[in-house]
């Protein structure tokens, strides 16, 4: 036999050990971060059985939930608002065995209720206000069903459950922020300079009006998901790091001062693409060349992906610059065009106000991102008035559909149990109380139950296993955390890939659940097999629910969608209070355009179609706003406020019953309050050469812009009204 030679098996040798390292290079933090999910559900489980508690799968549920974010700020916040759910959900449970002690039916029905209304306020509000909404729904599911049968055991089981929560919450806490922890400061600053990255980029093309309506429509989409992942990174980042929870109310203003810029240069954009249409090109060209002073200033990044601190620190000292000269600038440019007709006057003054709001905008922007990260205070020659708190809410509709559907699937699974008097009825009921709660406040629910079913599944079969062959064999706490953790280690680094994290978080959850590690351990091969059963059903008729009960990619829930747009504009941007108006105006703008990305990219109620809306809504509702706030500026005509209100209820009624009269009526009233606002100027003086255009007249001229746009969808019909197409 040929003897191969060191030489032939050092390359070899050499190439193997340059893989292992490659991979370990590409898959460090996932196999770390596995590795912290293991230790941190097995010191769970060794203090539970230490504390002598009967069975520690809550405490590892927990840990296993917690763990699956990779940064400790995350952890913690997630942790605190699951112990403030588990304590309302266990307070729930003890307040109804108080109500129905012997009233199975009555009290199955008030759970399902309870759970209800529990997701309805989860679907609602945002960010971990919507945890701990969810957790106080299924953790009296938790907490009650397992005693329905026994009522005198329901305090032991609550006491023993928040101990178990307490115990997964305090280890999956420590590990996480201990040992090679991952911070949420460094991963927001770098989400948020890729942010203002992206966003510069934006306003470039925004500037140059290079972009389709629909490539718009995608990056205006793409940059307000990178701000909801900035505000939800801000949420976690104040129970981690001191100095920026200092600084709060400064990542606040950033996200207003973003919501405003983003919506001005979405009005630039459009105005200009609109004045491109016209023969006369007089105002097109003196805008462009006060676009073009905005554009010079804006920076490109110098390594290609990211602007640095100090660019941007020059892009801020540019806009100062740009605002103490823009007024004479636009005054400048506004009596070079003396001579023009009054159209052309109104396309300058409209592109002119936008572009020095905008300008305003963007400064307050860049000055509050380079305070958060210097610790430094800057002064703009305009401060900004911003709220001093972010309002969140979801639609109504939503929200109340997924709280029938919760309330629905679980008095079905209460239906079957009590229907059948299957002993691990109990189990279904609890299983689809969790799945139902948890995945509604997800994009698409369905795929999610769907994958977590199979992570279920997996982790019935994975737990026969370890239960039944390999658990009898061991001896002593060591062996037991050695065999064990080879399980949590596969599925929470499934859990790290986004194809699998949904079947990865399955796993790991329902391997913890259905294990059911006792103290002292008990072996019942049909009681397992009888929970995992229902718990699957449990699983499967949430994901029937998600599929059948008002599906949230249906036509129905888009068309709610819809309407509250509508009364957006119709009734709280034309006759809402102005104090707080603009915020809730833009966030709620946000939140549609995040739905309408979830949309089908054809057919009914396409994505399309509802970013043409959000986009109508957005240019004339804040046309309307800054009308309202200019008015109260501006030395405007003895009967304006008349004229003004006859406007407001035209362009009121075209959004909520939009039609081709609807639309002539707001049409002419638009340009009947442009005739009003003939002669009038600004008496805002500010330290400019002579008086600027009549901000609210420019105002009035871009809704009529927008009015006439046939690319926005207010004449066409909308389904219900029997409008027909203009």
């Amino acid at each position: 036999m040929a003897k191969i030679s060191g030489s032939t098996l050092a390359p070899e040798r050499a190439s193997f050990a340059n893989a292992v390292q490659s991979y370990w290079q590409a898959d460090r933090g996932r196999l770390v971060h596995a590795s912290k999910t293991a230790l941190a559900v097995v010191l769970s489980m060794w203090l539970s059985m230490r504390l002598e508690l009967s069975s520690p799968r809550t405490a590892m549920v927990s840990a296993v939930i917690l763990m699956m974010h990779q940064h400790s700020g995350m952890v913690l916040a997630r942790g605190f608002y699951r112990a403030l759910g588990m304590l309302v959900g266990n307070l729930a449970a003890l307040l109804l065995f108080f109500a129905f002690p012997q009233e199975r039916v009555l009290f199955l029905l008030c759970l399902s209720v309870w759970t209800g209304l529990c997701v309805c306020g989860a679907a609602y509000y945002r960010n971990y206000q919507s945890y701990g909404f969810l957790l106080a729904g299924y953790a009296t599911c938790i907490a009650a069903v397992p005693s329905i049968n026994n009522p005198y055991a329901i305090f032991d089981n609550v006491i023993v459950s928040l101990s178990e929560v307490s115990i997964g919450i305090l280890c999956a806490g420590l590990v996480s922020a201990l040992i090679l922890p991952q911070r949420v400061a460094t991963m927001m600053l770098a989400a948020g300079q890729q942010h203002i990255t992206t966003f510069v980029g934006f306003i470039r093309e925004a500037l140059h009006g290079r972009q389709s309506p629909s490539a718009l429509g995608l990056s205006h989409l793409h940059l307000m998901g990178e701000r909801a992942q900035l505000e939800n990174l801000r949420s976690a980042v104040v129970f981690e790091d001191p100095e920026l929870r200092a600084n709060n109310d400064l990542m606040i203003h950033l996200n207003h001062d973003f919501l405003d810029a983003i919506a001005r240069f979405h009005t630039i954009h459009q105005l200009r693409a609109r004045i491109e249409k016209t023969e006369d090109r007089r105002a097109a060209s003196a805008l462009d060349a006060l676009f073009d002073s905005l554009s010079g200033i804006l920076p490109f990044p110098s390594d290609g992906a990211r602007l640095s601190l100090p660019e941007v620190r020059g892009l801020h000292a540019g806009l100062l610059a740009l605002a103490s000269e823009l007024p004479g600038r636009i005054a400048s440019a506004s009596a070079a065009l003396s001579n023009a007709p009054p159209p052309v006057l109104d396309r300058f003054a409209a592109g002119a106000a936008a572009l020095d709001e905008a300008t305003a905008d963007l400064l307050s922007y860049t000055e509050h991102y380079i305070a958060l990260r210097t610790a430094r205070t800057f002064v703009t020659e305009r401060p900004r008035k911003r709220p001093s708190k972010l309002l969140y809410s979801g639609n109504r509709a939503f929200a109340l559909a997924s709280g029938l559907r919760a309330a629905m699937a679980i008095l079905a699974c209460s239906w079957l149990w009590i229907a059948s008097g299957w002993n691990g009825g109990s189990s279904a009921v609890i299983a689809a109380a969790i799945a139902i709660a948890l995945y509604s406040v997800m994009p698409q629910p369905t795929a999610v139950a769907r994958q977590m079913l199979i992570g279920c599944a997996a982790a019935w079969l994975a737990g026969l296993f370890f239960n039944f062959f390999i658990l009898p064999r061991l001896d002593g706490f060591l062996l037991l955390a050695v065999w064990i953790v080879p399980f949590i280690l596969a599925g929470s680094y499934l859990g790290t890939f986004p194809k699998t994290a949904t079947i990865g978080l399955g796993f790991g959850i329902y391997f913890s659940f259905l294990s059911n590690l006792t103290n002292p351990t008990v072996y019942n091969p049909t009681s397992y097999l009888d929970s995992g059963l229902a718990t699957l059903l449990g699983i499967a008729i949430a994901s029937l629910a998600f599929a059948t009960i008002m599906p949230q990619g249906g036509h129905w829930l888009a068309e709610r969608y819809l309407n509250q747009l509508r009364k957006l504009v119709a009734r709280e941007a034309c006759h809402g209070a102005l104090d707080g108006l603009r915020l809730t105006f833009e966030s709620n703008i946000r939140d549609f355009v995040q739905y309408a990305g979830t949309r089908p990219v054809t057919g009914r109620a396409s994505q399309a179609e509802l970013l043409g809306w959000s986009f109508a809504a957005l240019e004339i509702g804040l046309g309307v706003i800054n009308i309202r706030e200019a008015t109260a500026r501006e030395v405007m005509p003895a009967r304006w406020k008349e004229q003004q209100g006859s406007m407001l209820a035209a362009i009121s009624a075209l959004f909520l019953t939009p039609s081709p009269q609807t639309h002539e009526v707001a049409l002419r009233a638009v340009e009947s309050a442009i005739e009003q606002t003939a002669g009038t100027a600004s008496n805002r003086t500010g330290g400019e050469p002579e008086p600027r255009p009549s901000q609210v007249r420019a105002f009035l001229h871009f809704i009529r812009l927008s009015l006439l746009d046939d690319a926005l969808p207010l004449v066409n019909a909308f389904p219900g009204t029997g409008a027909e197409v203009a």
